[in-house]
């Protein structure tokens, strides 16, 4: 017989079973697993490829028999229709590393330096596009949405035991658009008072125009306004005349003129006039958003030149810090009756601000010399406006000169979940008819408890003519964001240079809030003080409706 040579069956056999046996090592050994998390129906184990596990793999877990359908090098996701399992939970599973490092894989992605230059440049919105503003109120385009109206309602009143006084006022703030696709619109502020004593009756006029104003722009910054301006510059008020501005990128230019209202009643007065204009820079996309305006104007009194003033104002912020400069030279005839030189400094004033969610520290100087001009001159008493030229025998006409004021303030605080404190101190230095210090500090603290809170405060000062010291505690209760009401009581102690001694008082304050509606709100105040020399009940109470927008 020819052909191959055949190996003895007892050979054969235990050959097969050993070859058999390895084939199986190969293909399975059991691995543990541990649920990692559980969304739906995907359950996340570990390990994943780098253990064998591959897609396919089968994986009990509590007695459930899984199959997975993704993998990652250290992670695989079956897919679990019953929502049995939970994180923790423990299994095995029999994996193949032969068959798991044969799998195909993803390949590596490329690096972002191969797509450098493959794309253009981006085009903002912003930059191409000019959209029209679009109303948002219930009523369209010229209806709710592009008016505006607040009403205000107050009521002020005093007593004791001798007199009692009051006064009351409806206030209405609005705005109204008078075309729908130009920003023309009329701004109103007009409030009708009632007093029922007083003796300067002059000061007290039954009606107040603080703004009557048609304009073209924004209701901030308009282009043109005529009428009665609210503000004639950044560092100007009221002026019954016109406004013009012109802005191109960061930069601004203004003008403006006018007759400037009486000062007790508020009535146009012929006599007095102002004019000037201002520059301004404003790049609110700066790193610090910084703000410059530097104003000239002039005035005259009787057809006479009278005020000449420069003014800067600015403003800067980044971050939790804000910046603030205001400063004011005035120039002056050399026949004035004030003592003032051919330039001064009239005011100067410098404030940075630090604040976080939960801190805040800010610091504020400033100088600042009487005002002082003909019209005032005419309006008010000479020691209003300067430290007259005393005379024996003779009434005062003229002024020293060199009246000042200068005064620091410090404040900080710090706020926190359930409690808050704050602390302002101040020193005044007046350099008049007599130089005097003045300081004052005041510190408060309160503590959240539930819907209620306590507070606690303490003040003292010295002046040059009367000190005081004095302690607050109280109670507070805000249910929701809607209410607020507390009651406080403060005692205080005054001493009066003239007096004989110092003087005790009591007083309790009971003040509330609450948001009747979200477009009416109601505050009110009532503070009863009785002492040696006083008896008296003082009451507070202001309302505001804002029905539009």
């Amino acid at each position: 017989m020819t052909g191959r040579r055949q190996l003895p069956r007892r050979v054969v056999a235990p050959a097969l079973l050993l070859l058999a046996l390895r084939a199986a090592g190969a293909r399975a050994e059991p691995v543990p697993v541990v649920v990692l998390e559980v969304a739906g129906d995907v359950v996340y184990v570990s390990p994943g490829r780098a253990a064998g596990l591959a897609p396919g793999t089968k994986v009990t877990v509590k007695g459930h028999a899984l199959v997975v359908v993704a993998v990652t090098e250290k992670t695989a996701a079956l897919r679990d229709d019953r929502r049995a399992l939970s994180a923790g939970d423990t299994g095995t599973c029999e994996v193949n590393r032969e068959a798991a490092a044969a799998a195909p894989r993803l390949a590596r992605p490329k690096p972002a330096s191969e797509f450098v230059g493959q794309w253009r440049e981006p085009v903002l919105p912003a930059t191409t596009q000019t959209p029209r503003d679009v109303s948002l109120g219930a009523g369209g385009a010229g209806g709710r949405g592009r008016s505006h109206l607040t009403v205000i309602a107050r009521g002020d009143g005093a007593g004791d035991l001798d007199r009692q006084a009051g006064a009351g006022e409806l206030r209405a703030i609005a705005s109204f658009e008078v075309l729908t696709e130009r920003p023309l619109a009329l701004d109103v502020d007009v409030a009708g008072r009632v007093f029922s004593a007083g003796y300067d009756s002059g000061a007290r006029a039954p009606v107040a125009v603080r703004a009557a104003q048609l304009r073209y722009g924004s209701a901030t910054d308009p282009q043109l306004a005529l009428g009665r301006l609210r503000y004639a510059s950044s560092s100007l008020g009221a002026l019954d005349g016109g406004r013009a501005s012109f802005q191109r990128g960061d930069l601004g230019v203004s003008a403006f003129g006018g007759i400037v209202p009486d000062l007790p009643s508020g009535k146009p007065d012929p006599r007095a006039a102002r004019f000037g204009a201002e520059v301004s820079y404003d790049a609110p996309t700066a790193p610090w958003q910084p703000r410059v305006a530097l104003a000239a104007s002039g005035s005259t009194w009787r057809g006479a030149l009278d005020e000449r003033r420069l003014t800067a104002v600015a403003s800067a912020s980044r971050g939790r810090a804000w910046l603030d400069a205001w400063a004011e030279a005035q120039a002056f005839s050399s026949d004035n009756a004030w003592g003032a030189g051919a330039l001064e400094l009239t005011f100067a004033s410098v404030s940075g601000q630090w604040r976080d969610r939960e801190r805040h520290l800010a610091v504020d100087v400033s100088y600042q010399r009487p005002e002082r001009s003909q019209r005032l001159a005419e309006e008010l008493p000479l020691e209003w406006l300067c430290t007259p030229e005393l005379t024996l025998g003779d009434t005062a006409q003229t002024c020293r000169g060199g009246d000042s004021r200068a005064s620091a303030t410090l404040s900080a605080g710090v706020r926190r979940t359930r409690w808050a404190v704050d602390a302002v101190g101040a020193l005044t230095r007046t350099h008049g008819l007599a130089r005097s210090l003045d300081r004052s500090a005041f510190l408060r603290g309160e503590v959240q408890l539930g819907a209620g809170r306590v507070e606690a405060g303490a003040a003292a000062g010295k002046t040059s003519f009367a000190s005081w010291n004095s302690a607050e505690l109280g109670a507070a209760y805000a249910p929701a964001r809607d209410l607020d009401v507390g009651v406080r009581y403060r005692p205080e102690l005054l001493d009066y240079v003239a007096s004989t001694g110092p003087v005790l008082r009591h007083s309790l304050v009971a003040d509330g809030r609450y948001a009747v509606a979200p477009a009416l709100a109601l505050t009110g105040s009532a503070v009863a003080t009785t002492g040696a020399n006083r008896d008296a009940l003082g009451l507070s109470l202001t309302l505001v409706w804002r029905p539009l927008p």
